[in-house]
C-alpha cells in the first residue's frame, strides 16, 4: 500500500524539520499516540508531545532502517538521534535539564491508516537507554 508509506515519510519528514503543524495532520483529530512515556489523544495532545520532543532535543532526526506494510498499517524501525540540549519532561512531571549529550538510539513503531490518516501510532524504545545517555543518575528504590 504505497499511500500508507507515503504518509508514514511525510510524517518523518515533518518531525525531522520539527513541524508541528505538519506532524499533527498526518493524524487524525481523535487519533491516539502511545510511547514509553504515556498516551496521548487528538491533535492538541499530540502536537504537546511533540513540542516537548523538539525543545529537549532541538536537531533531533528519525532515520528510517526498515519498514513493511500489513494491510492498513505500517511498522518501522528507525535510529533516533539528537542532542539533549533542553529539558526532557518524564512521566509524572519531572524533568531531565539538557545535558548537551548527543543520543542514539533505535526505536521502532506501529501506525495504524485510517482515511488517509493515522489513527493511531504505538513507538517502542529503551527509556533506560534514553536517561543513560542524557546522564540521568537513575537510583532504583523498593515499594511496599
Amino acid at each position: 500500500m504505497a499511500e500508507i508509506g507515503a504518509l508514514f515519510d511525510a510524517l518523518t519528514d515533518a518531525i525531522n524539520v520539527q513541524d508541528v503543524y505538519r506532524v499533527v495532520h498526518c493524524f487524525s483529530p481523535g487519533a491516539v499516540f502511545v510511547t514509553p512515556g504515556g498516551v496521548t489523544e487528538g491533535h492538541e495532545q499530540i502536537g504537546w508531545y511533540f513540542r516537548q520532543l523538539f525543545t529537549a532535543f532541538p536537531d533531533m532526526r528519525n532515520e528510517i532502517t526498515a519498514w513493511t506494510v500489513l494491510d492498513d498499517t505500517i511498522i518501522a524501525e528507525w535510529t533516533f538521534s539528537g542532542t539533549h540540549t533542553g529539558a526532557l519532561l518524564l512521566p509524572g512531571g519531572a524533568e531531565i535539564a539538557g545535558s548537551g549529550r548527543r543520543i542514539v538510539l533505535p526505536a521502532a513503531g506501529a501506525y495504524t491508516m485510517e482515511d488517509g490518516v493515522f489513527a493511531s501510532g504505538r513507538v517502542y524504545y529503551d527509556q533506560l537507554a534514553l536517561y543513560r545517555q542524557t546522564g540521568c543518575d537513575l537510583r532504583l528504590r523498593r515499594t511496599a
